[in-house]
């Protein structure tokens, strides 16, 4: 039978989003001003953490609330998803025009980088429209508000009791489960929504066994290690997916608007080289990512990756106290 709700759940909850939220507030200034794509990225991932901490310790929050905050914080990890996904294509495009040396692609390279500057300015006003919103509704001081109370009583809560260990074991069961129900799918490499899918269980995976980590020995730092590798691999393989699909669609509009303004095709054709050349150089790079995925994926599951970590999070914990919920003699 599952645990009840006790003080130390709720308080190593606070502890954990105290730390996230801190995360996020400390980079909100520099997006804001958007001079170094850094900030955009560490603020993603901070909101990211968030959104996965937050359904885990929903219980300990006013259900009232609970609904308006998760989407807010959705709203902004969207629209900074957006805008990190277009600097690192703009900044992989830069190094790949800086490191071609024929003219002839650098028509279209420099079009490309055109118009996902244009594209990234856009997104900027989305991004800062949403910080706004977030601020002026007080969502993270509503947050912080709640989660006080608990962070006061840190110091005198015993955390490690046998209800944080049984929710800890759902939900890194779960969230692995979700990972492994794909590996029906990594020997078909045209399976981009699948691949593309196990990814986001990937990363679902590590932030939840980052949340629990301080439960188990070591804290889960190999596992962390293997899924953030994997989770990597198949964003490198999703990413050159996008501009699989992304470039001929370009091509299109480009086409279209240079026949529309001078009438024929001279200028349009000048883009093709340079965006044919890159296009040929992310599905080589597509080919290379999937192998050394494949090659990960049999190395971990001839080291039996993945079941180790059932069988660590399994209950009683290493921890002999929190088998009895008696706190630890002093």
């Amino acid at each position: 039978m599952r645990p009840k709700n006790d003080d130390g759940y709720c308080v190593f909850g606070a502890i954990v989003l105290q730390k996230y939220l801190d995360a996020l507030n400390q980079e909100i200034e520099g997006v804001r001003q958007a001079e170094d794509i850094e900030f955009i990225h560490r603020m993603r991932v901070a909101s990211r953490r968030i959104r996965s901490a937050l359904p885990l310790f929903s219980s300990c929050l006013p259900q009232k609330k609970y609904p308006g905050w998760e989407a807010e914080i959705k709203a902004i990890t969207k629209s900074l998803g957006a805008a990190r996904d277009t600097d690192v294509q703009l900044d992989l495009l830069r190094g790949f025009s800086q490191s071609t040396t024929e003219a002839r692609y650098k028509p279209g390279l420099r079009r490309l980088i055109l118009r996902l500057s244009q594209k990234r300015a856009k997104i900027q006003r989305k991004v800062n429209q949403a910080l706004n919103t977030l601020s002026e509704d007080q969502t993270l001081e509503e947050i912080q508000r709640r989660l006080d109370p608990y962070l006061e009583r840190q110091n005198q809560t015993y955390l490690y009791t046998p209800a944080l260990y049984q929710r800890g074991f759902e939900a890194i069961s779960a969230k692995l489960s979700d990972f492994l129900s794909y590996e029906e799918f990594i020997d078909q490499p045209d399976r981009v929504e699948e691949l593309h899918a196990m990814r986001i269980a990937a990363k679902q995976l590590r932030y939840t066994l980052e949340i629990f980590a301080p439960l188990y020995p070591n804290e889960l730092k190999d596992s962390i290690q293997a899924t953030r590798k994997g989770q990597d691999l198949l964003g490198e393989i999703h990413d050159s997916d996008v501009w699989i699909a992304l470039l001929p669609a370009f091509l299109n509009q480009e086409r279209e608007r240079v026949q529309e303004f001078f009438g024929n095709q001279r200028g349009y054709l000048r883009l093709v080289p340079g965006i044919e050349c890159f296009q040929e150089n992310r599905l080589q790079n597509r080919q290379k990512k999937y192998a050394d995925f494949l090659a990960y994926w049999n190395k971990h599951k001839e080291q039996g990756t993945w079941p180790a970590i059932s069988q660590t999070i399994q209950m009683p914990s290493y921890r002999k106290e929190a088998q009895t919920g008696m706190e630890p003699e002093t």
